[in-house]
């Protein structure tokens, strides 16, 4: 009887660490959005057709990754995209830039562009990301516009094209485990 009170005090330890297990690992935090993740927009900006630009205000003083819903033709094996990060001007200079990424999505989804490292930034100062095609493809950027957003606007070929948005939402990433934590854990699946 005390073997199955041990065995099942255990099982519920096991059960208490995994559900925590989302607290302790490295995540997203969003900071800036335009959207909510389960919102799916059905509107869309072409590139290279049409230069996009998306402004928007930090409250953070690092950006990590942005997030934009995406989709590309049925007839397209792939389209590579960057994120540009640039200041003072839908123009202005380019801050940093995403790693490459390789977009495959033949329906609307999110798609997520990670910074090298955390790019500083000032809080509550405006920055503009502009999603930029390095292959010969297109891509649709989605679009929403009825966007109640009121930290930046999207520009359009150069232009102010408010009221509306693309989907965005930017941020940081999370601090990632710790080792005594990962110790801890293996130790009681171990046991």
């Amino acid at each position: 009887m005390k073997r199955i009170e041990g065995i099942r005090l255990v099982e519920v330890v096991c059960c208490l660490l995994l559900s925590c297990t989302n607290s302790f690992t490295q995540g997203l935090l969003v900071d800036q959005a335009s959207g909510t993740s389960t919102e799916i927009v059905s509107q869309a900006n072409q590139i290279p057709n049409t230069q996009i630009v998306q402004s928007f205000t930090p409250s953070l003083s690092a950006v990590g990754y942005v997030q934009f819903q995406t989709f590309i033709p049925a007839a397209s094996s792939g389209e590579t995209v960057i994120i540009n990060l640039r200041q003072n001007a839908y123009n202005g200079p380019i801050v940093s830039s995403t790693t490459p990424v390789l977009v495959l999505n033949k329906i609307t989804q999110i798609s997520t562009f990670y910074f090298s490292g955390t790019v500083p930034v000032t809080p509550n100062q405006v920055y503009y990301f502009e999603p930029e095609l390095l292959s010969s493809g297109s891509l649709f950027i989605g679009y929403k516009p009825s966007s109640t957003y009121t930290g930046g606007i999207i520009f359009i070929n150069g232009v102010p094209s408010g009221p509306g948005d693309l989907w965005f939402q930017e941020g940081t990433l999370g601090p990632e485990p710790g080792g005594v934590w990962l110790l801890s854990f293996g130790g009681s699946v171990l046991f």
